[in-house]
């Protein structure tokens, strides 16, 4: 069996394990993203090997011709690595269904080069180079960082080398690294990364309060960007509105940076409600918050959880 095609089916497993705790937020579509560029790159290879494998018998031209396709098949395959991260930052309802037609058009940019030469330029190897190669380069670091801003931040570190590697010819000439199993190298730190994600044990917060639960739970699942996104929201509608809370990196404090106090004024708690939890819902189900809210009173019922969702 082909080593691509191994590795794929193993992180295909990881991933099929991970589906269960995320089918039912807006997670689900950079899943499907992952497992389609994860296959998309296996595939890509394994063509590579079985026309180089039929070839011998062809002319040189011919098999010049098949090498290019081969290659321009392989860069769009490679370029999917960046369709999940960026299928992650709209993961907002309402608008996430939409986002995607966004994803497939980024890619279509990414992969622009190597249309053009295999329509207009048959033969030619595409230039990636450029501002593109740069832009690559920039998401690697950015989607790497938002996975390292949370607690995998292993996994975070494992996830941009794999990039890395998988696009590696495409960056800009500086950082190529002339290694001739850069798929088989991307795609087993991209399983490692999983692992890690999986066997890393979750600290224990059984002492925290509720709502800080919710806020680490949600940090963790979408990342740095989304939970500095919320962070920011919370806090600016705290200073407007003159609430006595404020969202720091790990939880929730008064006004002047204190804990807050073991049992929340109706106000804050209203707060929370109306403003908190609404936002959580535009990523997550309420079933999803509920489970970590031990409170009777906190918890989300059709009356506390509108279905038209305010910032």
């Amino acid at each position: 069996m082909d080593l691509g095609l191994l590795l794929a089916a193993i992180a295909t497993v990881l991933l099929g394990i991970a589906v269960i705790n995320i089918k039912s937020t807006t997670l689900f579509a950079p899943w499907c993203w992952l497992v389609v560029t994860i296959w998309g790159i296996a595939l890509a290879h394994t063509l590579n090997n079985e026309i180089l494998g039929s070839s011998g018998s062809g002319d040189a031209f011919t098999s010049s011709r098949q090498k290019y396709w081969i290659e321009a098949i392989q860069f769009g395959a490679h370029a999917l690595v960046f369709c999940p991260f960026m299928s992650l930052l709209g993961a907002q309802r309402p608008q996430n269904k939409v986002w995607e037609f966004i994803v497939f058009s980024l890619w279509l940019i990414l992969i622009l080069p190597a249309l053009e030469t295999v329509l207009l330029s048959p033969g030619q190897l595409a230039d990636t180079q450029g501002i593109r190669a740069w832009f690559m380069l920039v998401l690697i670091a950015v989607s790497a960082i938002n996975v390292i801003l949370s607690r995998f931040w292993i996994s975070g570190i494992l996830i941009g080398i794999s990039q890395f590697l998988l696009v590696n010819p495409h960056l800009p000439n500086w950082s190529h690294l002339h290694y001739s199993h850069n798929m088989e190298a991307g795609l087993s730190l991209a399983i490692a990364s999983f692992l890690v994600a999986f066997l890393q044990p979750k600290p224990d917060r059984s002492g925290i309060r509720e709502e800080d639960l919710v806020w680490l739970d949600y940090r963790d699942m979408f990342g740095g960007m989304w939970a500095l996104r919320i962070k920011e929201r919370i806090n600016q509608s705290a200073t407007m509105y003159d609430w006595d809370l404020r969202l720091t990196w790990t939880g929730f404090v008064t006004a002047d940076g204190s804990k807050l106090p073991e049992e929340l004024p109706a106000r804050t708690q209203e707060i929370l409600h109306q403003h908190f939890y609404n936002l959580m819902r535009k990523f997550v189900p309420r079933d999803w918050i509920n489970t970590r809210l031990n409170k009777s009173k906190s918890k989300l019922t059709d009356v506390s959880d509108p279905t038209v969702l305010n910032p």
